[in-house]
């Protein structure tokens, strides 16, 4: 047992999971139809509400494993994807056909949505 190696405590590590928890319970507090429809309108826009800002920059900053993409079907539509890994295929997470990328962007944004209300918080 002496030859085992001692492991630091990554404290970085704990706070940012502390930091994501009380995170996500301000999200879902402030998460509404007004919401989404404000990023319905205009994925793209440059100016948008404080809690919409706030919302897309926890998105934008999710681990590579939690992010979405959009892939371009044969027939011009889009549908949502993981995104792939070195030597791997994208898997297709929604059977969904988006008919141009501003619906695909809204698609990913409400799959995040359901992604954060099903993500634990303990």
């Amino acid at each position: 047992m002496d030859d085992m190696p001692i492991i630091p405590h990554d404290s970085d590590t704990d706070v940012r999971a502390y930091f994501d928890a009380k995170t996500r319970i301000y999200l879902r507090h402030v998460l509404s139809d007004a919401l989404i429809e404000e990023h319905r309108r205009n994925p793209h826009a440059q100016h948008r509400s404080e809690p919409l800002g706030r919302l897309l920059f926890y998105f934008k900053n999710l681990p590579i494993e939690e992010q979405y993409a959009l892939r371009r079907m044969p027939g011009g539509s889009y549908r949502i994807t993981t995104i792939p890994r070195p030597g791997q295929a994208p898997v297709e997470v929604d059977p969904t056909d988006y008919p141009d990328e501003l619906s695909g962007f809204h698609g990913v944004f409400l799959r995040k949505i359901k992604d954060l209300m099903e993500k634990s918080d303990g």
